[in-house]
């Protein structure tokens, strides 16, 4: 093997030292130009992150359900077994309406608010919590309590509303038991509708209209029967009131002959 001269050795590990820099330079070059085009890049984009999260948040808030406040002043008369006579009824209640996210045509109910029943020597008051479901022209309404002064509450009806009127149509029927002294329950039946406001017309076309139109001339004529026995004050209440305590005695007399409940 032949062995170069010592100049020459230290010449070539020169150039080899040379060439090796030249190649560290131009690699450490390239980091050094990618790192500052990737930190270029990141300063353009900032601004725009803001605008972005205001979008999706916009966006998120668009899709999420809106809360509607709902106020209700219902009217009407109501009957208890404990009082034979036929009594007036206000039922005031306030809230929301929270349609679901998946079908807005149902929306979930939570109402508050005090039920009267007056007659003319007393006057029954509660206090409730009613929570239920509204679907379309029909709602239900519902309270069941424990503790010391148990209570149980039902409301259903049709629920009628357009965008002419501020204020819904609503008519009911309700019941509500209290603990009573050697009874199961006081039982009070009602039959309530929203006063001075007229019942929004509905038209016949495909399945869910036409369901519509029925509950619509249903609580039309529901309405009209309240207006005329309204008309009647006293005596129609007293007779009311009559007929139905004889028929809670019929059904006690038939209860002790054993007959089960019907159902």
């Amino acid at each position: 093997m032949v062995s170069l001269p010592k100049t020459k050795r230290t010449r070539a590990a020169r150039i080899s030292m040379a060439a090796i820099n030249r190649s560290v330079s131009k690699s450490s070059l390239r980091r050094r130009r990618f790192c500052l085009a990737s930190l270029l890049a990141f300063l353009i984009a900032l601004p725009a992150v803001p605008a972005l999260l205001l979008i999706s948040a916009s966006t998120a808030y668009a899709d999420t359900p809106v809360s509607t406040p709902v106020s209700l002043h219902l009217s009407g008369w109501g009957w208890c077994l404990a009082y034979k006579d036929v009594g007036n009824v206000i039922l005031n209640l306030e809230g929301s309406m929270i349609p679901r996210d998946n079908a807005t045509e149902i929306a979930d109910l939570c109402l508050t608010g005090t039920l009267s029943f007056d007659l003319s020597n007393r006057t029954d008051t509660f206090d409730l919590k009613l929570l239920g479901t509204k679907v379309r022209s029909l709602f239900f309404l519902k309270e069941v309590t424990g503790g010391v002064q148990p209570l149980i509450a039902e409301f259903e009806g049709s629920w009628l509303s357009d965008n002419t009127s501020l204020n819904p149509y609503v008519a009911c029927e309700g019941r509500l038991a209290i603990p009573a002294p050697n009874h199961v329950a006081k039982p009070y039946v009602f039959a309530l509708r929203t006063r001075d406001v007229d019942v929004p017309s509905r038209e016949v076309g495909n399945y869910v209209s036409n369901i519509d139109f029925i509950i619509q001339r249903t609580t039309l004529c529901f309405d009209i029967v309240a207006d005329r026995l309204a008309d009647g004050g006293s005596q129609i209440k007293d007779l009311i009131g009559s007929v139905l305590t004889r028929a809670a005695v019929i059904a006690r007399e038939v209860r002790k002959m054993g007959t089960p409940y019907l159902t």
